[in-house]
Formats: C-alpha cells, structure tokens, sequence
C-alpha cells in the first residue's frame, strides 16, 4: 500500500481533491481512502473530518471502518487530542470484535498515561484476539504476540512485579530472540540478578 515513485505521491490525493471540486460526491469506501491520504499528507485536520464522516455513515466495509478508527487515532494524536484518540481506539469495537491491532494501541495510550493496570488489561487482551489472516483487513502479525509481549514485560517491571515482567521479556524472545528490545531487557534482567547475587 505504499506509492514506489516519490515523484506520484500526491496524485491520489489531487485525483479526489478535483473530484470534490467538480461536484462528486464521495462513496464511502473512497471517502475512506481519501482520509488517508489526507492523514499521509498530513492534512490532520482534514482527514478527521472525513474520517469521521465515513465512520458515521450507514456503508461502507467493516474492515474499512475499523482501520479509519486506527488513522483517525493517529491523527488526533498528531493534533494533541489524546482523550479523542483513546475514544476513536474503544469505538472500533461498535463495529467488530476487538482488533490485536488496536488493543495494543489503547494499551500504549495507558502506559503512557501512567496507567499500567489498565495497559496490562488490553496488552493481555491483545494476546486472547484470534489472528484472522482472512478477514481481508491490515494484519499486523507482531500486535498478535511480541508486542504485547514486550509491553506487559515494560508494565510488569513498572508495577513491581519482576519475576513476571522476566516471564514476558522470555516469552516475546521466543517469537524474536534477536530483537533489540528483547536483549536489551534480558540484559536488564541479568544484571538484577547479579546485584542480588
């Protein structure tokens, strides 16, 4: 889904730019394309107006829908608005069953937020979603396993709670045992236990 030539990569956007100021209206699946582009080009503002518009309207695909959540998210964080992210984020769920996808971005608005509890609560609900490799939506393999992983590890510690922490640092090694973050917390773990030692 990405454009190859960088010399095109406002031509969708100008395609549907001139087809609104020729008076076309947007069907809803085109109304969700053109959010995103409006969201590559930056067009914050703009792409949340016409995400928003999408999301309310009666059509358009399931999949579609709960992607348009996961941009409008990433827009209104762009634009500062956390608390409408997080709603965008939770809204997903009136159009489907919880995505790992989205439930590792409401976990990361929770840490962040100071929150471990409540980002413990959807980094482990992320782990129980079924990957659905057939439900023709953006699949992000990782959210279903290591990065919930790697996050409960981070939550753990923050909490007090190293032994666990340890367990999910082990456990996302098992999925990528030569990631960064994987080694760097082994490593961390290590040298707690010499301390002790």
């Amino acid at each position: 889904h990405k454009k190859m030539i960088a010399k095109d990569s406002d031509r969708n956007l100008n395609i549907y730019r001139k087809l609104l100021r020729d008076g076309e209206r947007l069907e809803p699946r085109h109304q969700y394309y053109y959010g995103r582009e409006l969201y590559y080009h930056k067009h914050y503002e703009e792409a949340v107006s016409v995400l928003e518009q999408f999301l309310l309207s009666e059509e358009g695909w399931v999949e579609n829908k709960i992607e348009a959540c996961s941009v409008c998210a990433r827009c209104y964080n762009q634009l500062g608005k956390d608390q409408d992210a997080l709603l965008t984020l939770l809204r997903s769920m009136s159009f489907d069953r919880p995505r790992a996808e989205l439930c590792c971005e409401i976990g990361k608005y929770f840490l962040e937020h100071g929150n471990c509890h409540n980002a413990v609560y959807w980094y482990e609900t992320a782990l129980s979603v079924p990957k659905n490799e057939y439900s023709g939506g953006f699949l992000l393999p990782d959210c279903y396993d290591y990065v919930p992983l790697i996050q409960l590890c981070v939550c753990y510690d923050k909490l007090g709670d190293r032994n666990k922490a340890k367990e999910y640092n082990e456990r996302a090694g098992v999925c990528k045992p030569y990631s960064q973050a994987y080694l760097y917390n082994k490593e961390y773990f290590d040298s707690m236990k010499n301390r002790k030692a």
